[in-house]
């Protein structure tokens, strides 16, 4: 079976560098698990910006560390335009700078559930290209993270935006 690759949106981009409210977090790789995770990990972000007068100044990020079948790394982001005087970071969040970046980008149309779908249609589209031939080929286009672009309080499943980046080599 192959998978269709031929509306696949992708591009290579370079990310400015970013000043984020973050927090790391671990889960199994249970997508349930994973799922409950980052909404944990958000709520800190989101209490800790609360807290100290910190706006978001971009869209929310998940950037994966670290994925094994027994488990996965991550570090939820939130951007930040600026911080307060005296703000610290917490035992749970802090303030860091993510540096200017390239890497290739791509769109995943619709819920969160099925991700894993795209992230299947990007293997086959650099498996094409010699990006990768191994499952552990995967390693170099890390760090990969998600960016959130739609509010999934407002926004129905169905129309959801999730921009996929793999850092390049």
């Amino acid at each position: 079976m192959t998978t269709d690759v031929t509306n696949l949106e992708s591009m290579e981009v370079t990310l400015p560098t970013t000043l984020v409210a973050e927090c790391g977090a671990t889960s199994t790789a249970d997508s349930s698990a994973i799922s409950a995770a980052v909404g944990t990990a958000f709520q800190k972000i989101e209490a800790f910006q609360q807290a100290n007068g910190i706006t978001a100044a971009g869209p929310s990020r998940v950037i994966y560390t670290e994925w094994s079948p027994t488990g996965v790394h991550f570090t939820a982001a939130i951007p930040i335009a600026a911080v307060p005087p005296n703000v610290t970071n917490s035992a749970d969040v802090s303030i860091a700078t993510i540096p200017e970046t390239q890497a290739l980008r791509f769109l995943h149309r619709g819920p969160y559930r099925d991700i894993r779908t795209t992230y299947g249609r990007i293997e086959a589209w650099l498996r094409a290209r010699g990006g990768i031939k191994t499952p552990s080929d995967w390693a170099r286009y890390s760090p990969m993270w998600e960016e959130y672009m739609s509010d999934p309080a407002t926004t129905p499943e169905s129309e959801r935006l999730t921009r996929i980046y793999l850092t390049l080599p």
